[in-house]
């Protein structure tokens, strides 16, 4: 008799979970379908499609990052190249040495590739 009431009543408790609509949000509101795409007049409207000063000026922006994140890579190669350097100068065993010689040669074509 007490399985027969917690089987009732587990059978109860997830009638309701298992009856629930899906809900979708759209913004910041709750319904029952799915958002529907964007407003054709939205897309018409002049913020969709920016002036050609902005677009300059964008790519004036872009353009300029791109160069600093060149600089910069440049500027670690330079940093790696002295690196190895140094620990050429510093010695090591004949096999270490040949790995950094390598190195060396692959940051210097690097270097002469992207940087200069």
């Amino acid at each position: 008799m007490i399985r027969l009431i917690v089987a009732f009543a587990i059978a109860c408790s997830c009638s309701p979970a298992l009856a629930q609509k899906k809900m979708y949000r759209c913004g910041n509101q709750y319904q029952e379908r799915p958002c529907e795409g964007p407003k054709a007049d939205a897309a018409a409207s002049p913020a969709a499609t920016p002036d050609p000063q902005r677009r300059q000026e964008a790519e004036a922006r872009r353009r300029e990052r791109e160069q600093v994140i060149h600089l910069a890579s440049c500027e670690n190669y330079a940093e790696e190249l002295a690196d190895i350097e140094r620990r050429i100068r510093a010695g090591a065993d004949q096999e270490v040495m040949d790995q950094f010689k390598r190195r060396q040669k692959e940051m210097r074509i690097r270097i002469q590739r992207r940087c200069n």
